[in-house]
């Protein structure tokens, strides 16, 4: 065998076994201008949204995944935590990329229903603390590729704001 094919092929090989990294970069910036990063992964597909985090027992820091409920939309949102050993913070986006409501260490392996005020563009899961720690709160916002700022957000009433303060009042 020549030596370019023998090369060729362990290229191959090592391509064939290197993992790779589908970590995404997402920003949130608070009202102070302040950012924090995140290095996450992108649940889209129905498989994807469905398993999510579960059977994983560690998330690195400063880490996490957005689910892409976009599609979604017109009906409620409801996570659980069903076979997820972590505990989590979860945040959920508006369409404009606006963090509307927040849930604070989930349980773990729980099958509770968390279900947000009004349906999320993207709900975002960060490990439990991370919004303690970071002073992440209501109305900061979401930089990342899902979020249109010139869409008109569609979920707009005064009732939405006031139940989002009275339903996130009870979470802390």
């Amino acid at each position: 065998m020549s030596k370019i094919v023998k090369l060729f092929m362990i290229l191959l090989l090592l391509t064939a076994c290197y993992k790779k990294d589908n970590s995404e970069t997402l920003v949130i910036t608070d009202s102070d201008g302040n950012e924090i990063v995140y290095k996450i992964e992108l649940a889209q597909t129905k498989d994807e949204l469905t398993t999510g985090m579960m059977n994983r027992t560690e998330l690195d820091a400063d880490a996490g995944m957005l689910f892409d409920l976009s599609p979604y939309t017109n009906v409620p949102t409801a996570m659980w935590m069903k076979d997820t050993p972590l505990a989590l913070d979860m945040l959920f986006i508006d369409q404009d990329g606006t963090v509307y409501w927040i849930y604070e260490n989930a349980e773990p392996n729980s099958e509770k229903l968390i279900v947000a005020p009004y349906a999320a563009n993207a709900v975002l899961e960060i490990n439990a603390g991370d919004v303690k720690a970071k002073d992440i709160k209501i109305g900061d916002t979401v930089k990342y590729k899902l979020f249109d700022k010139d869409k008109p957000v569609q979920n707009t009433d005064e009732s939405k704001t006031q139940n989002q303060n009275s339903d996130n009042a009870d979470k802390k």
